[in-house]
């Protein structure tokens, strides 16, 4: 019974190490598995202050010293506490894709990029990533809602009897009537353009246009057939000479010569009528 009592004693002393053995061995992960507090970061297994923003961490913490923090250069930021050893690169709103600088980046805030006028955003995450222009209305349409920053153009056809000569109007226009207004359609209206009116009906606009159209036929055939008839009388009249003229020119030697001829004739007595006129007066 002895034996047996010694062996029932260290029975639970047996027990009793084995049971701390294994609240020491998970222990230690427990240990590790801690987080740092609010406004700490862990770093090579120790928590450290965090910078605040606007700060970067120069040099890390150690048991003697706390974190050293240092500003954030020009173009960079850090808009929260945090363990950075690098602050954050200030975004660029690019011109190309849209976009307008709404507001400057900071120590402590990243760049904030908008729509450029007639564009609207297509790209959105956090902030608008890219803008496309607005749709633009085209003749016969109209704009049914004009685009913002969020939302494109909505373009709607003119309906039957109304038209839109530009796509920029908010409504479409309606056709002038002409009956109102005591004058006749001469074109009917379309989607982009109005109904023509005029104070002449068709039939009345065709009992005046024939009768036109016929005088100046007419007109066209007897003045060719006048300066046909001109030009022909011409060329007779100076074949009778043996040439027929092309230019002013040779009209004139034509028609002069002969002319000019006879009067040097006249002027100039001929040798019979010299004698006649001689013996007349007596002389020898």
């Amino acid at each position: 019974m002895v034996y047996g009592g010694v062996a029932a004693v260290h029975a639970p002393a047996s027990w009793s190490h084995r049971f701390s053995m294994f609240l020491m061995a998970q222990f230690i992960p427990f240990k590790e598995a801690l987080k740092c507090m609010e406004g700490e970061y862990e770093v090579d297994g120790q928590c450290c202050p965090t910078c605040q923003p606007g700060f970067r961490v120069h040099e890390t913490c150690s048991i003697m010293t706390g974190t050293m923090c240092v500003p954030c250069d020009p173009g960079t930021y850090t808009a929260h506490h945090s363990g950075l050893k690098e602050c954050l690169q200030c975004k660029v709103c690019d011109p190309e894709l849209g976009l307008v600088t709404r507001r400057k980046c900071s120590p402590t805030s990243n760049t904030v990029c908008g729509c450029s006028p007639g564009h609207f955003c297509v790209i959105m995450k956090d902030v608008c990533e890219m803008c496309m222009p607005h749709r633009v209305c085209t003749t016969g349409q109209y704009v049914s809602s004009r685009g913002t920053e969020r939302s494109n153009t909505i373009c709607e056809k003119c309906q039957t009897g109304t038209f839109s000569p530009n796509g920029t109007l908010g409504q479409c226009l309606p056709w002038t009537n002409c009956t109102t207004h005591g004058l006749f359609e001469e074109k009917p209206g379309t989607d982009t353009t109005d109904a023509l009116c005029s104070s002449k009906s068709d039939t009345q606009r065709r009992r005046f246009g024939i009768p036109v159209i016929v005088v100046i036929i007419l007109m066209t055939i007897i003045l060719g057939m006048k300066l046909f008839g001109r030009k022909k009388n011409q060329q007779v009249n100076l074949s009778h000479h043996g040439k027929i003229c092309d230019t002013p020119e040779d009209y004139g030697s034509v028609i002069n010569l002969p002319v000019k001829e006879t009067k040097a004739q006249e002027e100039s007595p001929t040798l019979w009528q010299r004698m006649s006129k001689s013996q007349d007066n007596g002389e020898p």
